[in-house]
């Protein structure tokens, strides 16, 4: 099993007590809670608090460059601290969660996601997703996104068609889901509110909702997330359209 792990960005006193530190974490691949234990430099480190300044941000299988740093109260004295950190192998820190780590943090086999919407994205206030059925294709439409996007300022809907649908189904996992971990790819994905194709082993066990089966035979797996809820597709191929 994969240890969680951070990069040690600073340790920084609590005012002017002396008896804790203040160990700033950035690089992040899981969220530490209070009573963890965090391993750093073979010392083993109980945290006593967590900042949640930018928790919503956090990742819980890959890191994202750009994040902020998470303060972690530890109840050390900061001069026996610093020595830890101020060597290069010395930067990282991983540890020993309190409670079950995601299933991710389980295998080796995790599956990729390549985005899609390059150019376009749905609607972040009022996507009004409806669907239709024609043979084996299935039609999602959806209002684009005209903030982000300004050549859709005049663009009332678009319509998404996967070609050769097997099945589909529509999941109510909206942003808050996501980033409170309601999601399989909660944290896997590279970020919420994108159109994916997910390849490997997609790990459709751990949703119980059903399917709605269709007359195609397409495999590949698309992943849509959008205001209110997701839309996850098997189908062979996607086409997206728009009218003015």
């Amino acid at each position: 099993m994969r240890k969680p792990q951070g990069r040690v960005t600073d340790i920084l006193s609590v005012g002017t007590d002396k008896s804790r530190s203040v160990l700033m974490l950035d690089r992040l691949t899981h969220i530490p809670e209070e009573g963890d234990m965090l391993q750093l430099a073979g010392r083993n480190l109980v945290v006593a608090g967590v900042d949640g300044h930018r928790k919503r941000d956090c990742v819980t299988a890959l890191w994202f460059s750009d994040l902020g740093s998470i303060s972690n109260l530890i109840n050390e004295r900061p001069e026996e601290l610093r020595p830890l950190a101020e060597h290069q192998n010395r930067l990282w820190v991983s540890w020993l969660p309190k409670a079950e780590l995601a299933w991710h943090f389980k295998t080796d086999d995790l599956p990729t996601f390549t985005r899609l919407n390059e150019g376009w994205n749905a609607h972040p206030n009022l996507a009004g997703l409806s669907l239709e059925q024609t043979g084996n294709t299935l039609v999602a439409r959806i209002k684009p996104n005209p903030y982000q996007y300004h050549q859709y300022e005049i663009v009332p809907e678009i319509s998404v068609s996967f070609v050769d649908c097997t099945k589909y189904r529509v999941t109510p996992i909206n942003d808050e889901g996501w980033y409170m971990g309601q999601c399989r790819f909660s944290g896997l994905a590279p970020s919420w509110g994108e159109f994916y194709e997910i390849s490997g082993d997609s790990r459709d066990d751990l949703d119980p909702r059903l399917w709605i089966e269709m007359e195609g035979c397409g495999t590949r797996h698309f992943h849509f997330y959008m205001k209110d809820e997701t839309l996850e597709v098997k189908a062979e191929d996607w086409l997206m359209r728009h009218e003015e």
